[in-house]
């Protein structure tokens, strides 16, 4: 009887966070859902409350690899440095880039820098980091894989009034 109970109980709690997941309206933010930007755009936000899916092209991503190193196991790791320069007139924070490939990490949280990384993948600026108008940004990182030029990509920002 007991069992009988607790799995209903559980179908019960799983229906209720299904629906609740339904009824919320993703097309309303992309910051919160960015994947229903296409490939080509990138989700904004400005004034807390106005999501939109755009194309920018005033923050260009690049990154050049920096070292490669061969290790005693004969295992090689892989260091990119990655710039972005806010070429728009607006003050950004938020950032956040897509990859499109599995950034393999040669020793975890330690292998990247000036970045934080979603379970995802996905890689945003530190929280509390503004980037100014014609201001260049740095990260970088250690991976166990080389990574291919459409490897990164624009994926959300928030612009600062």
């Amino acid at each position: 009887m007991k069992k009988t109970f607790y799995s209903f109980l559980v179908v019960v709690i799983i229906s209720i966070i299904v629906k609740v997941s339904i009824n919320q309206s993703a097309s309303n933010n992309c910051i919160e859902f960015p994947n229903v930007c296409n490939i080509e755009q990138t989700c904004v936000i400005q004034n807390s409350t106005e999501y939109s899916c755009l194309r920018i092209d005033e923050v260009p991503i690049t990154y050049h690899q920096v070292a490669v190193n061969t290790h005693e196991n004969g295992v090689k790791s892989y260091q990119y440095d990655v710039s972005f320069i806010n070429n728009s007139k607006n003050k950004l924070k938020n950032v956040r880039i897509s990859t499109e490939c599995n950034l393999y990490l040669k020793d975890g949280i330690p292998s990247f820098w000036n970045v934080d990384r979603f379970p995802n993948g996905d890689l945003i600026i530190k929280e509390d980091q503004i980037i100014y108008p014609k201001q260049i940004y740095n990260f970088g990182f250690i991976l166990k894989n080389e990574i291919t030029p459409t490897t990164l990509k624009l994926k959300a920002l928030e612009i600062i009034e």
